[in-house]
């Protein structure tokens, strides 16, 4: 494939002033990083994150094999030369949320094969086959939360290059480099799209050229922008990614584009591909990438700092303007978002003013349903917070993905006798936020999770004597619940 007449200057830079003609001895390239490609720790898609950071003790995982098509060809005006025409490398990456606004990060790329054409017939020495990669340190700042009620996730990446990659291999750079970048994300529906923008400060290296006494630049700084969309749930989601770089000094733009899936294959475990082409002709910009990887998650559910905006506003209108007595024997079933009690009438009858108020009832499966499974989780006094992973929890979404017919997850928050009537009821709420906020992280939809808050008005221990009586009512009650299967029946013959 030809090269464009605007880049073969560039790619005619790479002969070292070694023509063709009077090449007589073998000159080494000079060491730069070849790869143009970043791919995303954290949250996010494979190459670009979505701004939203790890809670603090989460921690990301992953593994990614990276094959390129002819990602070095070199032309001086006559012909093309595949310096590095497959080229086969792993990148190990790691993040680990340290503080609600803080993120840090670190990845370790290798390249485990690479080959071309023999460069002897120009002069160049033969690359090194294989060799480390650049590692990069990052830390990743939280600026805007949608956790924190705010529209979109906002975060700024701050990296640096270790200048100890193979530059035998075209691996490392000759001293370290920088980035700096933001990144944006939030949710529509289904959709989550991300934007970034950012720039990469590195070693210019300069390459002599056929034409005497000329240099080109080989490798230098540039702006990175990238843009993803991808879908949630917790079965197959897609991916679609695009990277574009920009080198400001030539005017050279090269854009990557990769689509692909993910799937689950264990709770926190997912699986990814992903492949497209490349296009442009900066340096490093192969005609092809493919990616497959493995990516481990394991979080827990953030600090609940507030109610949920509805929650808190049916609550406080709840307050403000008690309902009605109802007459309602039956024991319904909890809306999403239910707060405040049931009424019923005084069962003696009575013509007193003051009616009698009862305690909304815990959820009884009905007929037309079926209870799969059923557990109880317990907090410390004035807590709402799970610590790490919770294997209940983690059993229920793995028995959820496994019910033919679908199923809701029931979360029924309860609290002590140590505060009020109305710091129980919002602690309670707190408890049932936190096991709907780990489900939905571990991408059960949301739809499919109910919460309700009790208060103290149920517990476990009536009269609690011991703490670990009391530490019974500080609980939430998980629920899994599906369509029951039809009776069988059988009809006698007519007679």
């Amino acid at each position: 494939m030809s090269i464009p007449s605007f880049t073969r200057g560039a790619m005619a830079a790479m002969l070292l002033g070694c023509s063709l003609a009077s090449a007589q001895s073998t000159d080494q390239l000079p060491g730069f990083d070849l790869e143009r490609l970043d791919a995303n720790t954290g949250r996010g898609t494979a190459l670009v994150g979505n701004g939203e950071l790890m809670v603090p003790g989460g921690m990301s995982l992953s593994l990614l094999g990276h094959y390129q098509r002819l990602p070095l060809v070199l032309n001086d005006g006559e012909q093309d030369l595949a310096v590095v025409r497959d080229r086969a490398t792993a990148l190990l990456s790691a993040s680990y949320g340290v503080l609600p606004w803080l993120e840090l990060g670190a990845q370790v790329p290798f390249v485990l094969w690479q080959q071309g054409d023999d460069p002897n017939t120009v002069g160049l020495s033969a690359l090194a086959a294989q060799g480390m990669g650049t590692p990069v340190l990052q830390a990743r700042l939280g600026l805007l939360s949608r956790r924190q009620r705010q529209p979109v996730d906002l975060s700024a990446d701050l990296g640096v290059g270790l200048p100890v990659g193979t530059g035998l291999a075209l691996a490392g750079d000759e001293g370290p480099r920088f980035h700096a970048r933001l990144v944006v994300g939030t949710l529509l529906g289904s959709l989550q799209p991300s934007l970034e923008a950012g720039v990469l400060f590195r070693p210019t290296i300069l390459l002599g050229t056929a034409e005497e006494n000329a240099v080109r630049q080989g490798a230098t700084s540039e702006v990175r922008l990238g843009a993803a969309l991808s879908t949630t749930g917790n079965g197959l989601r897609g991916e679609l990614g695009l990277r574009a770089t920009l080198v400001p000094q030539s005017a050279q733009v090269s854009m990557d584009l990769l689509g692909g899936v993910r799937f689950p294959l264990l709770v926190g475990l997912d699986a990814f591909v992903m492949g497209g082409p490349g296009l442009g002709g900066a340096l490093g910009t192969p005609r092809f990438r493919m990616l497959l990887g493995v990516s481990f998650r394991s979080e827990p559910p953030p600090r609940i700092s507030f109610i949920d905006e509805h929650v808190d506003r049916e609550f406080q209108l709840s307050l403000a303007t008690p309902k009605p007595p109802e007459r309602d024997d039956r024991i319904r079933p909890a809306g999403t978002w239910e707060l405040m009690s049931v009424t019923r009438d005084d069962p003696q009858g009575t013509s007193d003013v003051r009616t009698q108020r009862e305690p909304p009832r815990p959820y009884q499966p009905g007929p037309q349903e079926r209870l799969v499974m059923r557990g109880e989780l317990h907090f410390t006094q004035g807590s709402s917070e799970l610590q790490g992973v919770v294997p209940l929890l983690d059993q229920a979404v793995l028995r959820l993905s496994e019910l033919p017919k679908g199923g809701t997850l029931i979360i029924e928050g309860h609290a002590d006798t140590e505060g009020t009537d109305s710091s129980n009821m919002i602690m309670s709420l707190r408890r049932a936020q936190a096991v709907r906020r780990y489900l939905l992280d571990q991408g059960v939809p949301a739809t499919q999770v109910r919460i309700r808050g009790f208060g103290s008005d149920w517990p476990v221990s009536a009269r609690p004597a011991t703490e670990q009586e009391r530490q019974l009512n500080r609980r939430a009650e998980v629920l899994l619940i599906t369509e029951a299967p039809a009776p069988l029946t059988t009809q006698a013959p007519a007679p």
